[in-house]
């Protein structure tokens, strides 16, 4: 009997802290502003240097369509990106320290420098696709796209980035992809999961923040 209270007692707490326990990821609620911070290990690396990124996404979502804002440069005060780059140059993964994460959710400044926005079109059941490039090159014309596929599922949200090459020069098919999968709900403006592209393999988090564009 005091087990059963144990456990009932652990059950209420983490619902109190609003942890979503088993959550159906397939009803995810994504839209809004986030920062992502990834941590990932290159495979064709001969130690276990473990190095990071940070990005952040701007999510517009509807019933039938999601528009999609990729940010990739943050900033942050003097002294942190002075923190952040010697990370980058030690190869270390940065984490931000519990006040940095406390601000980061109030608000995170973006440059609009080298930003992109895609439209997707789809529903929760079937996912949602990016819209194809108007027009194209000819023949003899390399042309690179970047196209964007996301699924929903009870047990993960996966986002597809493909990039591909086509034209002249036998360049046909060729293509690289780059995979973020939802995995865990930690809360409703926090998220983890897994990061995969070509030989780099890691894990990210997503926290909500109100976002600050800065020229």
């Amino acid at each position: 009997m005091t087990k059963l209270y144990a456990l009932t007692a652990l059950v209420l707490v983490v619902l109190g802290s609003g942890l979503a326990v088993g959550a159906d990821l397939s009803d995810a609620k994504l839209g809004g502003d986030w920062y992502v911070l990834v941590h990932y290990q290159d495979d064709r690396s001969e130690d276990d240097i473990k190095k990071f990124k940070d990005f952040a996404w701007s999510i517009k979502q509807q019933d039938a369509k999601i528009v999609w804002e990729f940010f990739p440069y943050v900033m942050f005060t003097e002294q942190q990106e002075m923190v952040r780059k010697q990370a980058m140059r030690d190869h270390k993964a940065w984490e931000p320290s519990p006040g940095r994460w406390d601000r980061i959710r109030k608000s995170i400044a973006v440059s609009p420098r080298a930003s992109t926005k895609k439209t997707l079109r789809g529903d929760r059941a079937k996912g949602y696709e990016s819209l194809p490039p108007m027009g194209g090159g000819g023949l003899n014309v390399v042309t690179f796209t970047r196209d964007w596929n996301v699924t929903f599922a009870p047990e993960k949200v996966k986002v597809r980035i493909i990039d591909s090459l086509s034209g002249g020069g036998g360049l046909e098919g060729m293509e690289d992809s780059l995979v973020y999968e939802i995995t865990e709900q930690v809360s409703a403006d926090e998220f983890k999961g897994t990061y995969a592209e070509l030989h780099k393999k890691g894990t990210f988090r997503m926290v909500r923040t109100a976002r600050e564009v800065r020229e």
